[in-house]
C-alpha cells in the first residue's frame, strides 16, 4: 500500500509539472513540511550537517515548530506531531546538491554520520546510472532518507 506522504508528494509534484507545462506558472519551490517526534534533535540536525539557518516560524506555536532554511531560500518546516512522524523507506527522499562530495563526506565523518550508496557500502559514493552525478545516501536523526548530489561535467 503507497503511503499517504509518498502519494501526496506525488500529486504534489505532478501538479507543479503540469502547472508549468500547461499554464506558464512562474513557480518554484518554497518549503518542505516534516512531522517529526523531537523539533531540538531533528532542528539541529539540519542546522548542523547541512547548514540550515533558524528564521522564525509560523504565527501561533501549537503545534510547536522549528523552520529552517537554506543558502538558495528553501525552508524546511519541522512540525512536532509524535503520532505522524514516521521514517520512510529509502526511495523516498529529498535531495540536495553539493559541489564537492569528498568535502562533504569528510563533513559527515568529522560529524559521526554514517552514510554509504544505494546499496549501502558505507562511506562510499556511486556513480548515478545516467553517469550524471556522484551519490550518497544517509538518515536523518528520525530514519528519514536523504541523497547528496554532486554533478559531473
Amino acid at each position: 500500500m503507497i503511503s499517504k506522504r509518498l502519494f501526496f508528494s506525488t500529486l504534489f509534484y505532478s501538479t507543479i509539472v503540469f502547472a508549468q507545462s500547461s499554464i506558464g506558472m512562474d513557480l518554484s519551490f518554497d518549503h518542505q513540511a516534516y512531522p517529526v517526534k523531537n523539533l531540538e534533535e531533528m532542528g539541529d540536525f539540519y542546522r548542523d550537517i547541512f547548514g540550515f539557518q533558524e528564521i522564525p516560524a509560523g504565527a501561533g506555536m501549537n503545534p510547536p515548530k522549528r523552520w529552517l532554511k537554506n543558502e538558495e531560500g528553501a525552508e524546511m518546516h519541522l512540525i512536532l506531531n509524535k503520532s505522524q512522524a514516521k521514517a520512510s523507506p529509502k526511495v523516498y527522499h529529498i535531495a540536495f546538491t553539493v559541489k564537492d562530495m569528498d568535502a562533504f563526506m569528510r563533513h559527515l565523518q568529522k560529524m559521526k554520520v554514517p552514510f554509504g550508496d544505494w546499496s549501502g557500502k558505507n562511506e562510499k559514493y556511486q556513480i548515478r546510472a545516467d553517469g550524471g552525478a556522484k551519490q550518497i545516501y544517509l538518515q536523518d536523526p528520525e530514519g528519514n532518507w536523504i541523497e547528496i548530489n554532486q554533478k559531473i561535467d
